[in-house]
């Protein structure tokens, strides 16, 4: 509502004012930021819900340890009740420690990814734990200024990169446009969905810094059953409609990536983002299905690790989970690792 925004543009400009003011305060006295004993990289954005830095920071886990540095990911633990700093193990859950560190610790394995509200002590703990670490990466970084960064990834959501330009609590934005200066690299996730490239590349030359900008993309691969052993891919999925749903930033990309794959869909349904359903919500949402002559239910890895034994048996009805692919990040790993290699 037109009015609400008119109400709320003095909190921006006062929430602006105390962004600007710590900025400054950082840029001036570099030394009040911890230097960690090792490289360390950030993974951020500018803006609040989904940009795809999760995504992103496993494709750089992944293949960094592949290319032989050893690394583990620091996350806050957000809406975890956890404050750390702890090691992910595989009985932690999401209300203990958030649905995204818990899928890293799926995707990565033991040892590598650790929270803490605190991540000063979190990187203390992972290099006590491994002194033979090479780095650290940083997620969701690039606002925590009281570490310092070797590296600086700005991830930028290309189908709606800056919203509608404001900051909080009018728009999404987490701090001025103008701040992406300091980002030492910048990451247009999403970039199949952008008509044009054009105006971010000008953006970027323009108001960015002189480092890199890479574009990316995400692509759903197979459809893994969670209540069923069986596995879609390809073709499969041609052969039958589907419900979607999940809790995500943005939800339509989520849909897009699903249509891209093949799978037809008729209907779908958001939640916000984080949230976690009951069994009840699980079981409407088959109803929901059913009605609409869906064969299956279709979710996130990010919205599975959220479900539990209790919704299984709530459920008699097929549910697959997505899993994705990131696309076109060669050059942008081989850029990052040499970067690192020559710190």
């Amino acid at each position: 509502m037109a009015w609400l925004r008119w109400f709320l543009l003095p909190l921006e400009g006062l929430y602006r004012l105390v962004v600007g003011l710590r900025n400054r305060s950082y840029d001036r006295e570099p030394h009040r930021s911890y230097w960690a004993p090792l490289p360390v990289v950030s993974i951020g954005n500018l803006t609040t819900g989904g940009t795809g830095k999760t995504p992103l920071t496993l494709y750089l886990a992944q293949q960094l340890q592949a290319r032989g540095l050893r690394n583990v990911v620091v996350s806050r633990g957000y809406r975890g009740h956890l404050v750390g700093p702890v090691e992910i193990e595989s009985h932690h859950t999401p209300k203990d420690v958030g649905d995204e560190a818990v899928l890293m610790h799926h995707r990565l394995g033991p040892g590598r990814v650790l929270i803490g509200t605190q991540r000063r002590a979190a990187i203390e703990l992972a290099h006590q734990r491994d002194p033979m670490l090479d780095v650290v990466l940083l997620d969701d970084g690039f606002q925590h200024r009281s570490v310092h960064r070797d590296l600086d990834l700005l991830v930028v959501d290309g189908k709606d990169p800056f919203g509608n330009g404001h900051c909080l609590p009018v728009g999404p934005l987490r701090e001025p446009i103008a701040n992406a200066k300091r980002a030492h690299l910048c990451v247009v996730t999403r970039s199949s969905m952008i008509p044009d490239q054009t105006s971010l590349r000008n953006w970027w030359s323009q108001q960015g810094s002189e480092g890199p900008q890479f574009f990316i993309d995400f692509a759903i691969h197979q459809l893994r059953g969670w209540n069923i052993p069986q596995v879609l891919r390809g073709s499969d999925l041609q052969r039958s409609s589907a419900f979607a749903w999940s809790a995500l930033g943005h939800p339509e990309a989520f849909e897009s990536n699903l249509k891209r794959a093949g799978q037809a869909i008729v209907g779908a349904k958001h939640f916000r983002d984080h949230a976690s359903l009951t069994p009840a919500d699980l079981l409407e949402l088959t109803r929901r299905a059913t009605s609409l002559g869906a064969a299956y239910l279709i979710c996130t890895e990010k919205d599975a690790v959220k479900l539990t034994e209790a919704h299984r048996a709530a459920i008699n009805f097929p549910l697959y989970i997505a899993e994705q692919t990131l696309t076109g990040g060669e050059p942008l790993i081989e850029w990052v690792h040499h970067h690192l290699k020559h710190l």
